[in-house]
């Protein structure tokens, strides 16, 4: 238990958390571009864009902590009469709490296109992301005549 734990807190830090939740947003933005393919909307409408455009901030928030980090280790302690020893334990575990949160929803996100792609989820998932499915459906129903599929062609 103690190596797997050295482990992480050697690799675990904000530039690997945002690489997987960078992950997370293509599995994302792939399958909401499949359903709305499939569903005759266009992929650059306001709802997959607005989307893609929500979930980058999100997957950079567990670097934009680790550059904090940096910064603060960088700074010597007789500027500005900094007294607090720094200890970068504490913003490695805020910038994992961070990425726990943000990884959910957008694994909700996900299970939540693949429901609507037609893919089969179990049922236990089917619980926890019906919430999101219906505002997906929700999104869809609100897209322009002007974004579907007929007028792309």
């Amino acid at each position: 238990m103690e190596q797997l734990l050295q482990y992480l807190f050697v690799n675990l830090n904000g530039a690997t958390e945002t690489a997987v939740l960078f992950i997370l947003v293509f599995f994302d933005t792939f399958l909401g571009s499949l359903w709305r393919k499939r569903n005759g909307v266009a992929r650059t409408s306001g709802g997959g864009l607005g989307g893609l455009i929500t979930s980058i901030p999100l997957a950079l928030m567990p670097i934009v902590i680790w550059g904090f980090t940096i910064l603060i280790s960088v700074v010597p302690n007789h500027l500005g009469g900094r007294d607090f020893t720094f200890q970068p334990l504490i913003f490695d575990v805020i910038s994992f709490i961070v990425t726990v949160i943000i990884g959910s929803y957008m694994l909700k996100s996900i299970y939540a296109n693949m429901q609507l792609s037609g893919m089969d989820i179990p049922p236990f998932l089917k619980k926890w992301v019906e919430d999101e499915y219906h505002v997906k459906l929700q999104k869809i129903e609100d897209e322009p005549q002007a974004a579907s599929k007929e007028r792309e062609q």
